[in-house]
């Protein structure tokens, strides 16, 4: 009965934690599903988007007065501490909060919502995350108790940790600067996996039989145990012969870094007896036992026997690498399963590829780098999260805008989309100011159409002292407001 497997025990130093999906509410240590509240008013802001306020939705949740954490369907986490809310009289709110929630992913939306974005005449403000949030009781707005702050967690396309938190006077439609904190963690989960690999054992292929090879079985019944070893070749580290039958066998791996090796121990645990008689003329016979204890030990490494089936070959790598391979795949799938949850956070950020950096390639089998942002904010309202960026000076004109017709064309809203930096930079006054080595799509909207230029009329852009003419093309806006951001998804992306 001659013929065991190794298990190795390896870390995995690996940390993958992301933000769930869906809208949870953590709260007093258990995870509950976040109930539909109420539809809370549309929030009405002293600005005026181009097709109304319908046009970015409303979220609303129910924050209990104990707090929790709250994820919306986009992945952004908002954590409300307990008794967080006061009301006019700056009472602790105690009775449930309405939270009514717009977030603004992209510039697009951005440009839908009509949000200004300009800090003074030369700079704008490049986002990074914003949402504008309010909190009612009764329909009577709170606001965040002192030294109260919610925390913001969300996923991020841009990896920069310059950005700050703002605030917006809507009735100035001015930004400030807080300086709130705002974490950037970059994490590239690539190299997480491979970090985690370089802390496995090494992987184990089987050696060549040789003439001391062995196998081993059961012919006793009595370890069923030993069947996994069935047609595997042991074979003795030291080149000698070893083992024996015995009437029990053992086999476990060496992990003293002999890499693949298993301990193969051979034991004869038995008694034996036997009768005799003291000498020829004795009448009586007496019975002898002598206990017999025999043990055997056997280094090898693993053998894969000549035309070995591939089921025989695969059960051979398993007793070799079945720990670490198991290991490596628990962290492979984490990795890809929050690369996957980062991907889809982040989609709405895009709205069309045209706005996909390309240092984040679409490739949802192989995990790349993901960014968190993390901002505590004291106040509701507007919150940004940004850096100032100027105003390009490369391309510098005043547009005179024609019409179909010949006439004048009044465009509201004009603005210009930096794709390739996700920056808006609006033209006020209809000055259009760009830098042409970057992929850049200009558009308003007039008397119910999408006023846009194509990718020939802005290669043309120069600077001019005097009014240029532009006879921009113009796309009729539909009823839904929905539409209208597919119709300048399809725009930008013929840019």
């Amino acid at each position: 009965m001659k013929k065991t497997t190794t298990r190795r025990s390896a870390r995995l130093l690996l940390l993958l934690i992301g933000l769930p999906i869906g809208c949870l509410m953590i709260q007093r240590g258990e995870a509950e599903p976040l109930a539909a509240a109420a539809p809370a008013p549309t929030l009405v802001s002293s600005f005026t988007p181009p097709f109304g306020n319908a046009t970015i939705p409303v979220q609303n949740v129910t924050a209990p007065a104990e707090g929790g954490i709250f994820v919306l369907p986009s992945g952004m986490e908002i954590a409300i501490p307990e008794l967080a809310f006061v009301d006019a009289n700056g009472q602790a709110v105690l009775a449930p909060v309405e939270l009514s929630v717009r977030e603004f992913h992209n510039p697009i939306e951005t440009w839908l919502g009509g949000v200004p974005m300009t800090t003074g005449r030369d700079h704008v403000l490049r986002s990074a995350g914003m949402l504008e949030i309010r909190a009612t009781v009764d329909g009577n707005e709170v606001e965040l108790a002192p030294g109260k702050r919610l925390q913001l967690n969300w996923f991020s396309v841009d990896e920069d940790p310059s950005y700050v938190s703002w605030v917006l006077d809507t009735a100035s439609g001015e930004w400030s600067r807080t300086g709130e904190r705002n974490e950037t963690q970059l994490r590239d989960l690539e190299a997480e996996l491979s970090a985690a690999e370089a802390q496995l054992p090494p992987r184990v292929n089987p050696v060549v039989p040789n003439r001391h090879s062995f196998d081993i079985g059961d012919l006793t019944g009595n370890q069923p145990g030993l069947a996994k070893y069935g047609g595997v070749q042991f074979v003795p580290i030291d080149g000698e012969p070893c083992g024996h039958d015995a009437t029990r066998i053992e086999v476990e791996p060496i992990t003293d870094g002999s890499g693949g090796a298993f301990l193969v121990r051979f034991i004869i645990d038995t008694v034996l007896t036997g009768r005799f008689k003291a000498s020829s003329t004795d009448t009586l016979t007496y019975t002898s036992a002598v206990p017999l204890y025999k043990v055997t030990e056997c280094p090898c490494h693993l053998g894969l026997p000549p035309g070995a089936d591939p089921r025989l070959a695969a059960r051979i790598n398993r007793l070799l690498n079945g720990d670490s391979d198991r290991q490596r795949e628990r962290g492979r799938r984490k990795a890809l399963a929050l690369w996957n949850e980062y991907r889809d956070g982040i989609d709405r950020q895009f709205l069309t590829d045209a706005l996909r950096p390309s240092s984040l390639p679409d490739r949802p089998d192989r995990p790349g780098r993901i960014t968190e942002r993390s901002m505590d904010v004291d106040r509701l309202g507007w919150i940004n999260c940004d850096i100032e960026i100027p105003y390009p000076t490369a391309v510098d004109l005043m547009a005179d805008f024609i019409g179909p017709d010949g006439g004048p064309l009044d465009i509201q809203n004009l603005a210009v989309l930096e794709l390739d930096t996700r920056t808006l930079y609006p033209c006020n006054g209809g000055r259009i100011r760009l830098d042409p080595t970057k992929r850049n799509a200009v558009f308003g909207y007039t008397d119910g159409h999408l006023a846009y230029l194509t990718k020939a009329q802005i290669a043309n852009l120069h600077n001019s002292m005097l009014p240029m003419p532009i006879t921009p093309r113009l796309s009729l806006i539909p009823s839904n407001p929905w539409a209208a951001t597919a119709i300048i998804n399809t725009i930008i992306g013929t840019l």
